[in-house]
């Protein structure tokens, strides 16, 4: 199991290190992730304020959610923090704020706090899949896969178009050894990207492990050609 281990825990180790992620919502103008400093893009850290009319200080609202991204570039989480509460006194049910609040604490490795934020984001904005990416992502990496899975598929059923939606779930089907399951999110994931290499390993993985190798040889041969590192070490184990 040492390529699982590696791999059907790269959320944990890829997405857990960084903090510039484009959410899958938005994957047509930006686009979470393929290294760990990319992150894939996963998520946002520009969600950009929009004036309200219900007598709000949204003007100031805006200034400090613009300073609190700045901060966020910097990554002065920290700061960045502070400077979203106090966005938040003059704009209380702004789901972005919320959004970029759970994203810092994320950052900061509070998941505790970052998973509350990211449930107040989806309360206000119930079609916000970043957050539930997000939240998918952290209860993957605390060992709630079960969580995790049911946070992406709530994900896919607003937005069957986000690939790092299907990948993280396939990821999580292969912790818990359900490869059938797992091999059809990646193969989605690669319907929707096919140029994800990682989706190209996970799925090698799934047919290693239900003992197709020929097909996962040819899976990894793939990911090895789009620069997927540890596929080249699975082709010289198992791929003679």
């Amino acid at each position: 199991m040492r390529y699982f281990s590696l791999l059907f825990s790269a959320l944990a180790v890829l997405l857990l290190t960084s903090c510039d992620p484009t959410p899958p919502a938005q994957q047509q103008t930006s686009e979470p992730v393929d290294t760990v400093k990319s992150t894939e893009k996963l998520l946002s850290i520009e969600k950009q304020a929009k004036p309200a009319t219900d007598g709000r200080d949204v003007g100031k609202a805006y200034k400090l959610f613009q300073q609190g991204v700045g901060e966020m570039k910097e990554q002065k989480y920290e700061a960045a923090v502070s400077t979203f509460l106090l966005a938040l006194e003059s704009d209380p049910e702004n789901p972005k704020i919320f959004y970029n609040l759970g994203s810092c604490y994320y950052s900061l490795k509070e998941y505790s706090l970052a998973l509350s934020y990211f449930g107040d984001a989806v309360r206000f904005n119930p079609s916000d899949t970043s957050s539930m990416i997000y939240t998918g992502m952290i209860h993957y990496a605390q060992g709630r896969i079960g969580e995790s899975i049911d946070s992406y598929t709530k994900a896919i059923e607003i937005n069957d178009q986000l690939y790092m939606a299907w990948y993280n779930r396939g990821t999580s089907y292969g912790r818990l050894e359900k490869y059938d399951e797992a091999i059809h999110d990646f193969t989605t994931a690669l319907t929707i990207n096919p140029s994800h290499g990682n989706s190209y390993m996970n799925r090698g993985l799934a047919y290693f492990y239900k003992g197709e190798t020929d097909l996962a040889c040819k899976d990894w041969q793939k990911a090895a050609s789009m620069g997927v590192a540890v596929a080249n070490d699975a082709l010289r184990e198992h791929c003679k």
